[in-house]
């Protein structure tokens, strides 16, 4: 078995692992936590924290072994002030336009609102754009499309508990799996800046959650317009800024890589 194949056997085994464990174990450890701490908010970060465990030694198994560390193999080491500059612009159409059409929301709990947004938005971004696209993307032979799409489903699956109805269910699917696409899509482009979507993530479940918008992903014709607007804002800007030296992600990298 040659390094290419390895690596995905690897990171699937370690992502399998990281899963069972999550499912089992993950509400337990944060309730026994944030008993301990009485914080929630820490509480969440702490246990997802151990969570990652699993996920840390697969990127550390992957062959050939190189001296570049973990903060570089889930693009942490790159410009926290380039990701932050990113997801503030880009977001400001949700934010104005929320503003205007919806009110506040009233009824925020600071640790819920903590979690939803930054801790989710945060550790979601570490599991699937980092290492569940970005290693297999980077350490396999499998190119941008095979790779995006196994970690979309799942993150798209993820998501469904939010639904009330097939419609529903059906909305939901379709706006995470694009959005992880996205996401994953930036990630690449972004030369592996992980901040990138970290904060275009976080500030748009911030909007989200600040003003009186839905109960769920799937939203309304308004909230969803707004959305775009951003989801443009973001496209609009990494295509210009490669209006020179030419997007990352092309025909030679889409399907398989030598």
């Amino acid at each position: 078995m040659n390094n290419k194949n390895l690596n995905l056997l690897v990171l699937f085994i370690f992502f399998g692992i990281y899963f069972i464990l999550d499912y089992w174990f993950f509400a337990a450890t944060q309730s026994k936590i944030t008993n301990c701490i009485h914080n929630r908010f820490l509480g969440h970060v702490l246990t997802y924290s151990i969570s990652l465990l699993p996920l840390f030694v697969g990127a550390m198994l992957l062959t050939p072994m190189s001296p570049i560390g973990l903060l570089d193999k889930f693009g942490l080491n790159r410009s926290l002030i380039q990701g932050i500059s990113f997801g503030m612009l880009t977001t400001l159409p949700m934010f104005l336009g929320y503003a205007f059409i919806f009110p506040l929301n009233g009824h925020i709990d600071p640790n819920s609102f903590l979690i939803n947004s930054v801790s989710s938005g945060f550790f979601e971004e570490i599991i699937f754009r980092a290492y569940f696209f970005g290693l297999v993307f980077r350490y396999t032979r499998l190119g941008f499309i095979p790779a995006i799409f196994t970690t979309s489903l799942i993150f798209a699956f993820l998501h469904l508990y939010q639904s009330r109805d097939l419609g529903e269910l059906t909305l939901i699917f379709g706006i995470t799996f694009l959005g992880s696409i996205l996401f994953s899509w930036l990630y690449a482009e972004w030369k592996f800046n992980l901040w990138v979507p970290i904060a275009l993530h976080i500030f748009m479940n911030s909007v989200w959650m600040m003003f009186d918008v839905a109960d769920t992903a799937a939203g309304n014709k308004w909230s969803n317009f707004f959305r775009f607007f951003t989801i443009a804002c973001a496209i609009t800007w990494t295509v210009l800024r490669h209006r020179k030296t030419g997007l990352q992600i092309k025909g030679k990298n889409l399907w398989l890589k030598d």
